[in-house]
């Protein structure tokens, strides 16, 4: 029942109070005797022992001769505290895009605000831990990791994904004609709640808004290539498009080309032969075009130049943080909606749900053995030195009620 309930929380991906539910169930539809009913509590115990004990054991298992990449991330800011993660996958590209059951968890730790000094001092454990500086390291151009690398000594690729919206915010976030577009098709979400619902635009988060904007761009070329198809009524209230047409179809191209450049990095690596395939087709399809894409083309240019650079003879590397990415997206999933939680020891489902992703370590999950070599007080320890108080506690004390 307890590796059931497990694997039910960190891989399949139910909430703390549906697993329970999801035993009964499982109980009554098959005959099951499961034993006594377990709460959510003594569920998220059971993920918190052995969340603990997978990222002790990921920690030791490696040698000082295997040479590895780190993915480093500082996101995911909650009540005024930073979640840093380590991942570390081998050096070599493994041909495919990077799976969560390719990488190990490294290091988890909590911060208000990560200054240069915590992540070099975290980074540096790392090192020490493993016996060598990482191969090189991949970030998404992060303000405090980016010199901190540097001032370690640590080669870094930028993330493709990150670094081109960056190119594109340089060449259409001052456009006139953008910033009008984007304002008309954030007014059209107005009308998402009339009989033309089905016709809105997707919703773009805000937060890093030139990573999500080609959801928008593919949204408005479906409308151009279905004008025909609109009655008038329709076709009036997204008239805003069609009056913008060579601009969509711009991005579109924009599009296109970085989807292509994207797939190929992420499922070849990062190697001479794809850093010039991507070259070569800037130069076909970028360079002959407008202005802004022949700036957005320069800019790209130059990211591929500089990353080229940190390859070896015959070296190919992972270009991409989008695992990352995904296991924060996956951990926001499993957290308290409530912020002034802060971070509790639930981040160790991070490198249970990375063993679980495995499907040879799923079928030899002994959730037995990793039961017995972890405490409750084990989990508290951990929880003293690598996370901060609940900041709820101090809502608490704060806001108390007056005598």
């Amino acid at each position: 029942m307890i590796r059931l309930a497990v694997m039910l929380s960190s891989y399949v991906g139910c909430s703390l109070r549906q697993v329970p539910k999801v035993l009964e169930v499982v109980s009554l539809v098959l005959g099951a005797d499961l034993g006594q009913p377990v709460s959510h509590v003594t569920v998220k115990d059971w993920l918190e022992k052995c969340g603990l004990a997978v990222y002790d054991r990921s920690q030791k298992r490696h040698t000082a001769e295997e040479a590895y990449a780190l993915i480093v991330d500082n996101s995911i800011s909650l009540g005024g505290q930073d979640l840093h993660v380590q991942l570390s996958a081998p050096a070599a590209h493994p041909g495919r895009a990077l799976r969560h059951s390719d990488v190990s968890v490294e290091r988890i730790a909590v911060c208000q605000g990560w200054s240069k000094a915590d992540t070099e001092r975290e980074l540096n454990a790392t090192a020490e831990r493993r016996g060598r500086l990482p191969e090189y390291a991949v970030n998404d151009n992060g303000r405090v990791l980016c010199p901190v690398f540097d001032e370690i000594g640590i080669p870094d690729h930028r993330d493709i994904s990150h670094s081109f919206a960056l190119c594109l915010e340089k060449a259409y976030a001052p456009a006139r004609d953008f910033r009008e577009f984007i304002a008309k098709k954030g007014y059209a979400r107005k009308f998402s709640h009339t009989k033309w619902a089905y016709l809105m635009p997707p919703k773009r988060p805000e937060f890093a808004r030139f990573m999500n904007v080609f959801a928008t761009v593919d949204w408005a070329k479906r409308v151009l290539d279905n004008d025909f198809r609109l009655s008038p009524d329709e076709s009036a209230m997204l008239s805003f498009v069609k009056r913008n047409a060579s601009l969509v179809e711009e991005l579109h191209e924009v599009m296109t080309g970085f989807e292509h450049m994207l797939k190929l990095c992420k499922t070849e690596g990062l190697s001479r032969q794809t850093a010039q395939h991507c070259r070569n087709y800037i130069y076909r399809n970028f360079m002959g075009s407008t202005r802004r894409v022949r700036q957005l083309g320069q800019d790209l240019l130059e990211y591929f130049d500089r990353e080229e650079a940190l390859l070896g003879q015959g070296q190919t590397h992972i270009i991409s943080s989008d695992v990352i990415e995904s296991t924060f997206g996956f951990l926001k999933g499993r957290m308290s909606p409530n912020k002034n939680n802060g971070y509790t020891p639930i981040v160790l489902m991070i490198p249970l749900h990375m063993a679980l992703a495995d499907d040879q370590q799923r079928r030899h999950f002994n959730v037995s053995e990793l039961l017995a070599n972890t405490t409750i007080r084990d989990v508290k320890e951990w929880r003293w030195h690598n996370l901060l108080p609940n900041p709820l506690a101090k809502r608490q004390r704060t806001l108390q009620k007056a005598g």
